[in-house]
């Protein structure tokens, strides 16, 4: 699953050199793939990577399977053809063709409004309620950015909880004007395929798509990948080039989108199955009208011209549940995957026929493309291209992070105790700020964040679980506090890939009892307005001013109480030195204002 890469963490890890154990199926003998293990070996090598597992398919037979390094670094077991991985995004497709196959059988129509079929379904705003169809979100074209935070920070197991998330996100794009990669309106197609069947997405997955094709090495979750027998562990590199085992990231409630687990061996399967018109042994799996649609262009993908990087690229579109391109004139269809400790990518040209999938335990990486690459240079007869190899000295550990020795970071305009509470937005959730120590410390359903000060009231994240953090090292998240006009902190921002988010600090009531209310009853006076003070019916405080409506008071502490219906409006009691109520100050956005309490009253 594509998500967003937060740059933490430096690690204690030891360097590993990775020497590539191959073990391999039983492929029909291809002479083009011939000597090509060694190459295979050197990607590796050059990426420092722990492993991968490469198939590769022609028609409808498996021409090439093996594994390359370990599954798991610390005991050194190898990689398989039969070695799980977690393949992220790669679930897409899967996802996208149990609609096409309930299509068929004239559950479902693409062109409609999804709300047809989930009302729970619920945009902000209601005209997208009436537009928005399956067909926009399985090409990403719905304007609404990926809001990735919100499944992968603030985690659930409900699809429904995260359903009603969708209604406070905002499109920051017109409907089917711009390609946005988003998550979410993946888990919705599940939801309506659940809908629909009336069974798991989970179910339709295994019954529709594992059964038939015999994938007996896949499964769906965290936890199944945990238990199998062949798991591989996932592996990150930290910015000293170091090893460094990564924790399973549980998607459940976001499965749809990409929690699917498999094997090269199961994957060239569905290789074959795509390649073969939607056939497999035969029989059909996915619909011949759909597997056409899918792997055509529905939307296209900005960048699509020849570059340095990509030279042999002429156009990008993205089909339902693929990715489009060309590559050195051949159409290319494939996707990739990426979640926590592990890449994969699933690439097959429909014109020439054959397949390939590479599946890698190591987070954000190069080596599922190279290796794609490579092989298919190797089937098209192309011949290798010479490339420089980067020269490295022994010992050198890449560019050191740049650090102006002339800045000198300003303190933080209030004491850390002021920073902690509880902070909310609707399309994401809540999360509890606390102080240990001397430091700052963010709690996440699966996640804790140490948040190391940078300047003002700025402040960068690492992973609490981290025991060696080098600051120098920058994150590229940051999250900053945000004052109201009163100097109190009530907001923090996470400002990540340039969207800023903004997440409400949710007030704390303090439980007052009728008896203590008493003191503050009264009437004062703002110059001539007279403010009064009194218990309603329920026993809580209320606030009248002439001619405005009555306003309820809600402690935030013994002398000071927050205006429900007014953001950023507080009351504040001042006491003599006798602890007699003897005037308040109405704390407001355009200044603070002093009302004596009239003598008696």
């Amino acid at each position: 699953m594509m998500v967003p890469i937060i740059n933490r963490w430096i690690s204690s890890l030891c360097c590993l050199t990775m020497a590539a154990a191959a073990t391999a199926q039983t492929p029909v003998k291809n002479n083009r793939l011939e000597k090509i293990d060694a190459a295979l070996a050197g990607i590796l090598q050059e990426a420092n990577g722990a492993g991968f597992a490469v198939a590769v398919v022609e028609k409808d037979q498996v021409i090439f399977s093996k594994g390359f390094g370990y599954r798991d670094v610390a005991r050194k077991l190898p990689i398989t053809a039969h070695t799980r991985f977690a393949i992220g995004s790669c679930t897409k497709a899967f996802t996208s063709a149990l609609l096409g196959g309930l299509r068929k059988e004239g559950k479902v129509d693409f062109d409609k409004p999804a709300t047809i079929y989930l009302p729970a379904l619920d945009f902000s705003d209601p005209y997208l309620n009436t537009q928005v169809t399956l067909r926009d979100m399985m090409c990403h074209r719905t304007g609404f950015s990926r809001y990735d935070l919100s499944w992968y920070l603030f985690e659930t197991d409900s699809r429904d909880s995260l359903l009603k998330r969708i209604h406070f996100m905002k499109p920051n794009a017109p409907l089917r004007a711009r390609w946005q990669y988003n998550n979410f309106m993946f888990m919705v197609q599940g939801m309506v395929a659940e809908k629909l069947t009336g069974q798991s997405w989970e179910q339709n997955i295994t019954n529709r798509f594992f059964q038939p094709l015999g994938m007996s090495e896949s499964s769906i979750g965290a936890v199944s990948l945990a238990a199998a027998e062949e798991a591989s562990r996932g592996y990150e590199l930290t910015d000293k080039n170091e090893i460094k085992e990564k924790k399973y990231h549980a998607i459940v409630a976001m499965g749809p989108a990409g929690a699917i687990n498999s094997t090269v061996t199961d994957m060239s399967k569905w290789l074959i199955t795509w390649i073969n018109g939607g056939k497999y042994n035969g029989k059909e799996i996915i619909p011949a009208d759909y597997l056409k649609e899918a792997i055509s262009p529905q939307m296209v993908i900005p960048g699509g011209l020849p570059d340095k990087k990509n030279p042999y690229v002429q156009f990008a579109d993205y089909g339902l549940g693929w990715m489009l391109f060309s590559y050195r004139g051949h159409y290319r269809v494939e996707h990739g995957g990426n979640i926590d400790g592990f890449t994969a990518l699933t690439t097959f040209y429909p014109t020439d026929s054959f397949g390939i999938v590479v599946l890698s335990n190591q987070n954000n990486s190069a080596i599922p493309t190279k290796v794609t690459n490579l092989i298919t240079d190797r089937l098209l007869g192309v011949a290798e291209e010479a490339k420089p190899k980067e020269k490295q000295h022994k010992g050198e550990e890449g560019p050191k992070p740049f650090t102006d020795s002339t800045f000198s970071p300003h303190p933080a305009t209030h004491p850390l105790t002021a920073f902690a509470g509880v902070f909310k937005n609707n399309a994401y959730g809540d999360f509890n700020i606390s102080v240990k120590k001397d430091s700052l410390f963010a709690t996440f359903p699966e996640i804790t964040w140490y948040l190391n000060h940078e300047d003002y009231n700025i402040f960068s994240p690492f992973d609490a679980a981290d025991t060696v953090i080098d600051v120098k090292y920058k994150s590229n998240m940051r999250i900053q506090f945000l004052m109201n006009n009163s100097g109190e902190i009530d907001r923090l921002s996470f400002n990540y890939d340039g969207d800023p988010v903004i997440f409400e600090r949710v007030s704390r009531p303090v439980v007052l009892p009728p008896a203590s209310l008493e003191q503050f009853k009264g009437i004062y006076k703002i110059g001539s307005v007279p403010v009064t003070i009194r218990l309603s019916d329920v026993k809580a405080l209320i606030m009248e001013v002439p001619g405005q409506p009555v306003y309820t008071l809600e402690a935030t502490d013994n002398t000071t109480f927050r205006i429900l219906e007014l953001k950023d409006f507080r009351v504040k009691f001042i006491k003599d030195d006798k602890d007699k109520v003897v005037a308040l100050i109405s704390m407001q956005p355009n200044g603070s204002f002093r009302a004596e309490k009239e003598a008696g009253k």
